[in-house]
């Protein structure tokens, strides 16, 4: 098995949405990942994506690993159409026998509160009713739709974060059950980028008003950095996370029904419910 991530010092493979963006002619979006990869200009990411390209094919001549694995939540973030998606499919294609995708769905009301979570860490301000009533409504199956538009459904495996379906009840052992990898002997990582607590958004939504929060690299701006320490003896040992009331939770299922009911017909129609 080879993995070869071309930035191993972030969690997820940019390379792989970069260059399905690059070969559409699109560009990427959110400022914090143009900052983390160095995209000054349009150039930047035309020679990123170059220099991966031949990284990629320089590392697949020189191995005879059987299998390719590479992970990335960008892929189903930024690709957002069928040209964006069939570009990425072309790229890996065009290297490998078969290409296969593995997908995990978590459920909305999840999604929602860590969605607030990584907005407020990137500079967000706006309230969590605000964000809440703005963001009720995601729908799995629109997205879903796209990729069965281009890749078709057998090659597409769908799974659901929910522990009673993942294998051993854990994210991880059910990832390499589905890859087919051994997870015998593997070091488990640590987790990252865990969800704010309560006070944090607090303390940080207040910073976001009057600080910069990222600096040229895409980290956070030393300043931001500098007020975060100082400040956090006030918010220490309130860990409470943010959560939904019953109703909120109720609404934000009831507004995805009808399309979660498409996906577990198709997919799971064995469970009472998608979630």
């Amino acid at each position: 098995m080879l993995y070869a991530p071309f930035n191993p010092d972030f969690g997820s493979q940019f390379e792989f949405a970069v260059t399905a963006l690059e070969a559409c002619g699109a560009t990427i979006a959110p400022d914090l990942e143009r900052r983390q990869l160095g995209f000054a200009c349009r150039a930047d990411q035309s020679a990123y994506v170059a220099a991966y390209r031949a990284y990629l094919d320089q590392t697949l001549a020189g191995s005879n690993a059987a299998r390719f694995i590479g992970s990335s939540e960008h892929i189903h973030a930024w690709l957002v159409t069928p040209d964006l998606i069939a570009a990425l499919d072309r790229f890996l294609c065009a290297r490998f026998s078969e290409v296969r995708y593995l997908l995990y769905l978590r459920p909305q009301d999840e999604l929602i509160l860590s969605s607030y979570s990584e907005a407020v860490r990137r500079g967000e301000g706006q309230d969590f009713q605000t964000y809440l009533a703005r963001h009720m409504r995601l729908s799995h199956w629109s997205r879903l739709k796209l990729w069965h538009q281009v890749i078709g459904r057998a090659r597409l495996d769908l799974r659901l974060t929910s522990p009673d379906v993942l294998v051993a009840g854990d994210l991880l052992s059910d990832f390499c059950h589905a890859a087919a990898i051994d997870a015998y002997g593997l070091t488990r990582p640590p987790r990252v980028n865990e969800a704010l607590s309560a006070a944090e958004i607090a303390l940080r939504r207040r910073l976001n008003r009057v600080l910069p929060v990222l600096g040229r690299d895409g980290r956070l701006h030393p300043l931001y950095r500098l007020a975060l320490r100082r400040l956090a003896p006030l918010i220490r040992g309130n860990a409470g996370r943010l959560g939904l009331s019953d109703a909120e939770r109720a609404e934000i299922m009831s507004r995805n029904h009808a399309d979660n009911e498409k996906i577990r017909k198709r997919y799971f129609p064995r469970r009472a419910m998608l979630f």
